[in-house]
């Protein structure tokens, strides 16, 4: 077990290799139409231009959740096809719109021959159960983002 202060000091980095062009990975990542497909399981609305230092608001319907929740952030860090950056603060946590109340969300692209490798980067988490729920979201939510462009690419490709 951690405590709130180590939590805001870990750093979770997962990996993972995704059978498509990195072109396809970033649009699952950033056209919210794609977005919504792999995100939750609820419906959602993504607003955001992408431009840094604009913000990016992801509000959530009740619908497998007990209410309705709103995650906000801003873009970090924009560089097509390589490197999508942002903060993260879920209106869950019912902590203030404070600096250091946001995790900070970052995902690498690395066209390698015909995959991609895909690096998540999470990191300022404010609590130790802001650690473990977004630890187990990407835990799995990573899987179903692979699948979802694996999926998308092949029928994108398979000619008819």
């Amino acid at each position: 077990m951690i405590d709130d202060q180590l939590a805001t000091h870990q750093t979770i980095r997962k990996s993972i290799r995704v059978n498509a062009s990195s072109a396809a990975v970033w649009e699952a990542l950033t056209l919210p139409e794609l977005m919504k497909s792999w995100m939750l399981d609820s419906e959602i609305e993504i607003v955001t231009t992408w431009e840094v230092g604009s913000p990016i608001i992801i509000s959530v319907q009740a619908e497998s959740h007990k209410a309705d929740f709103k995650n906000t952030g801003v873009v970090l860090q924009f560089v097509e096809n390589s490197v999508l950056e942002y903060s993260h603060l879920s209106s869950l946590s019912q902590l203030p719109e404070q600096d250091e109340n946001y995790t900070l969300i970052k995902f690498t692209l690395q066209q390698e021959e015909n995959h991609t490798r895909l690096e998540l980067d999470l990191s300022n988490f404010p609590t130790e159960s802001t650690y473990k729920h977004i630890e187990f979201y990407w835990s799995i939510t990573l899987e179903v983002l692979k699948r979802f462009v694996e999926e998308r690419y092949v029928q994108l490709t398979t000619p008819l």
